[in-house]
């Protein structure tokens, strides 16, 4: 048996080397049997023809043991998968520059661990999951334009986990982190758009309950840590932030968010993907395209929401007065509500001035719900311009989760204004109701459309991360009238008015 063994590691290695020359495509499986069970992997690399790769299998000792070491440029492709008795281990790494790889892993029929190190530049993705029954961890990361340095590892032994160390610079970038057991899933997820950087140390595992903890930074602000797990452990909870940040040659966006959602029976009403799209091919006309919009899979469950809005006017910047500023929010969110069936803010006084809500400080390690939806301002240094953050109960309806509460801080320390001809004519001055419009819509379940290359949900093919007609895409300048798009995605959300009396309202969950 062992004379057997090595003779069929001395083949694998020879073949590799033939094929890998020329740079054709590579398949690799093998298999080990003995009498505790069985065990099985499979490899498959599309390599560039600059791609050198040294991969060793050895079989026997009770399991398999393979190592690899690979080095090159250009477009390349590696994927490995595990499999035992009752359980999984995937891999695969995506390519477009240079690319170092170095990957170890042992697996028998009852347990599996996997260690890999990957440095690359250009746009550079990864996922790592790990399976055993219904248990699940996973850990992902991609960077466009830029360079990534990840360590990631997995095992299966009496649960599942993965972790991962990752640190991005670039144009764009995310990470996740996800489990699930058998009663609760947790995730959390980093994304940014616009020059900037990005780094994670997530652990994620499960076996009859799961769960993720670890840190995430955006540039340099640590806006994930052990508060934001603690603060949603105890239940069905969710909480995001996301937010404009000055990318220097423009505007860009990040978003963090966290989830822990007890796996109850009334809660398998279907499920819901962060980040669901609308389907393309609408018609286009004034604002844009009808299909530009971009759902999170959040809202405002209870109908006619009225949600009160609230505004701190503490620290408010020089040139704009308490009402001002509260005017300009208003008709923020009167713009949502115009567009959509439902009274999704409070009628009459949209915004009601309360200095003695809580603007608490938005990079705090311990985030606390108190169940007012609060605008304030805050020193927010260079890079922001406005950050929202909102909450969850996890509590899911006509497959969306319910968002209970959502506050905004502007940063007092930009330039701001409420007069449009201002804003139009100085590139350096922020319109405070163009801005506020983005920020509510995150605030009730719009998402982003920026393209999977800059940290969105869209691919870079879809012509909507080019429509910049609508106010859920980047600020390029003041836009207080919501996009065709804006519409229909609110509409989707909260129902289409047909006319004055009369609404339709769509209660069943929309993407099939």
């Amino acid at each position: 048996m062992v004379q057997r063994s090595l003779g069929f590691t001395l083949m694998c290695l020879v073949a590799l080397w033939a094929i890998a020359l020329p740079a054709f495509g590579i398949s690799i499986s093998c298999s080990y049997g003995e009498g505790e069970g069985f065990v099985s992997s499979s490899e498959r690399f599309d390599l560039d023809r600059s791609t050198s790769m040294q991969n060793g299998i050895a079989i026997g000792s009770g399991g398999i043991s393979q190592s690899l070491q690979a080095s090159g440029t250009g477009t390349n492709n590696m994927a490995q998968s595990v499999s035992g008795s009752g359980y999984s281990l995937q891999d695969e790494i995506d390519s477009q520059g240079s690319l170092k790889v170095s990957r170890s892993s042992f697996a028998s029929a009852q347990m599996a661990i996997l260690s890999q190190g990957l440095a690359g530049s250009g746009s550079v993705n990864f996922a790592v999951q790990s399976n055993q029954g219904s248990a699940q961890a996973g850990q992902e990361a991609s960077v466009a334009g830029g360079a990534l340095a990840s360590s990631q590892s997995l095992s299966v032994t009496a649960g599942v986990s993965a972790g991962q160390s990752t640190q991005m610079a670039g144009t764009s970038g995310c990470v996740v982190a996800k489990a699930t057991g058998e009663e609760n899933v947790m995730s959390a997820a980093g994304s940014f758009f616009g020059p900037g950087a990005l780094s994670a140390e997530f652990v994620s595992s499960a076996a009859e309950s799961a769960s993720v903890g670890g840190a995430a930074a955006v540039d340099g602000v640590n806006w994930l840590n052990d508060g934001s797990f603690r603060a949603i452990s105890s239940g069905s909870l969710g909480m995001g932030v996301s937010g404009l940040r000055d990318a220097g040659m423009g505007l860009g966006f990040f978003e963090v968010r966290v989830l822990n959602l007890e796996l109850r029976g009334e809660q398998q009403g279907g499920a819901v993907s962060p980040g669901a799209t609308s389907p393309s091919g609408a018609s286009s006309g004034g604002g844009g395209y009808d299909s530009s919009y971009s759902l999170t899979g959040y809202r405002l469950n209870r109908k006619d929401a009225q949600l009160q809005l609230y505004l701190n006017s503490k620290n408010t910047p020089s040139g704009l007065t308490e009402e001002s500023v509260r005017d300009a929010i208003a008709a923020a969110a009167n713009a949502w509500d115009d567009a959509a069936a439902q009274n999704i803010f409070a009628d009459g006084d949209a915004v009601k001035v309360d200095n003695s809500l809580q603007v608490d400080n938005p990079f705090t390690s311990t985030p606390v719900s108190d169940g007012y939806s609060v605008n304030g301002w805050w020193g927010l240094g260079s890079s922001y311009l406005g950050i929202a953050r909102w909450w969850s109960n996890g509590q899911l309806s006509d497959g969306y989760y319910s968002i209970t509460e959502a506050d905004i801080w502007y940063n007092k320390d930009k330039q701001w204004t409420v007069d449009w001809n201002t804003a139009v004519g100085n590139g350096f001055v922020y319109d405070l109701q163009s801005v506020a419009t983005h920020e509510l819509g995150h605030s009730i379940g719009m998402g982003d459309i920026y393209s999977t290359a800059y940290g969105g949900t869209l691919p870079s093919s879809d012509p909507r991360t080019s429509d910049f007609e609508q106010v859920m895409n980047v600020y390029d300048g003041p836009q207080r009238a919501l996009g065709n798009g804006d519409r229909t995605g609110v509409q989707k959300l909260y129902g289409t008015p047909l006319e004055e009396g009369m609404y339709l309202y769509v209660s069943s969950y929309p993407f099939v």
